[in-house]
């Protein structure tokens, strides 16, 4: 018989339309703002957080930028087809020149037969494309990089339960004020409330700082199975530097802007266990996350630090698959940041994790104080169980 705990039925509720916010509100800041702290509940206005946030605590912001990554094609007969990037390594392909072949997802796929080559022009610079299976090949005239190409002819991808196409305020409103490395198909989207004088505000009380983890599809992924064990979570790419990790391993307190930065930290910590002086790829799996390490944070810390000066770097690369979900103890995180998520995600089960059952009180409080739930929504501030 399944656990409560691992039944994804156990991570349901009612979420209405009513509740979905298609538009975020006119000010970054002007978000509601609920605070959960020792099974204390307040309502207070986003513009108000260094008011509940410890003075010691450093915050950690996901600079990942949105790329342009939807593109719309039509096959011969006038059907239209969309592509959706969901390549991991987009980041890197983004630098490259025709041809280049991605991992996407294709809508309408029925429309499109066989080995038809589907092409649009933009500004003189001709577009083609061909299916590879679960990849699509690109092909382009100029001599650009892809990412110029996306520029030009692909469009910004809200998530699939914003009711409404792509508008021009969205390329604005979809990035967090922050955002500087292009490599997400999804907004880190706790960081679309904080304006450029909230973050200078904070920095009197606090210490903020900044890096990478680029959004892939499958932050949007269902969980299919009822045993939340049996899901397969998807990779992400994490960019971290040396500052970084030096500020981890000096802080007393830690504040995760947003579910990503929570996946780099509690990632950090694991990359610890597993790094070597003169190894350079690494992925956290699963498999590593369900070993009983000995290792604290500051050792973790540690050993990325003498990697970094072994090698004669300020920066590495590396994937994690990270799925935190209840059962989970948390290694270097003590509040999140985060907007209210769907029912049965990955997000509610991070949560869940996060603040234990009390996240359905949570929940409760927020719809019946009308705040806005997802992307454009209101956001939260959760001190740990």
């Amino acid at each position: 018989m399944l656990n409560n705990i691992h039944n994804l039925n156990s991570y349901d509720y009612e979420l209405d339309k009513k509740h979905i916010s298609n538009y975020p509100v006119e000010k970054r800041a002007d978000s509601k703002l609920l605070v959960y702290k020792n099974k204390k509940i307040i309502d207070s206005e986003f513009k108000l957080i260094s008011n509940y946030l410890p003075k010691n605590s450093t915050l950690f912001f996901n600079d990942s930028k949105v790329i342009n990554g939807r593109l719309y094609f039509k096959n011969k007969n006038g059907a239209k087809i969309e592509i959706l990037i969901a390549d991991e390594k987009i980041s890197s392909a983004l630098k490259k020149k025709s041809p280049l072949l991605l991992k996407a997802l294709i809508g309408n796929k029925k429309k499109w037969k066989g080995d038809e080559i589907l092409e649009k022009k933009i500004n003189g610079n001709t577009i083609k494309i061909k299916k590879n299976k679960n990849k699509v090949f690109f092909e382009w005239d100029k001599d650009i990089s892809f990412d110029e190409v996306l520029l030009k002819s692909g469009i910004i991808p809200l998530p699939p339960y914003i009711n409404r196409d792509t508008e021009s305020s969205d390329y604005l409103n979809y990035q967090t004020v922050y955002s500087k490395n292009k490599g997400s198909i999804a907004a880190p989207t706790a960081g679309l409330h904080f304006n450029d004088n909230l973050i200078n505000d904070l920095k009197k009380n606090q210490k903020v700082d900044f890096f990478t983890l680029h959004v892939g599809l499958g932050t949007f992924k269902p969980i299919e199975s009822k045993n939340i064990e049996n899901h397969n979570m998807h990779s992400e790419e994490i960019i971290i530097n040396k500052e970084n990790i030096f500020n981890i391993y000096n802080s007393q307190n830690i504040t995760a802007v947003g579910t990503t930065s929570l996946r780099v930290l509690e990632s950090i910590y694991y990359l610890g266990s597993i790094i070597e002086k003169e190894k350079h790829n690494y992925e956290i799996s699963q498999e590593i996350i369900k070993k009983k390490l000995k290792l604290n944070l500051k050792e973790s810390c540690k050993k990325i630090i003498d990697h970094f000066y072994f090698n004669n770097i300020n920066e590495l690369k590396f994937n994690s698959k990270i799925f935190i979900y209840p059962g989970y103890t948390f290694k270097a995180c003590d509040q999140l940041i985060t907007n209210f998520h769907y029912p049965q995600s990955s997000l509610i089960l991070l949560i869940a994790s996060f603040i234990g059952k009390d996240w359905r009180e949570v929940y409760k409080f927020a719809k019946e104080n009308n705040y806005r739930f997802l992307s454009y929504g209101d956001s939260s501030l959760l001190f740990r169980k």
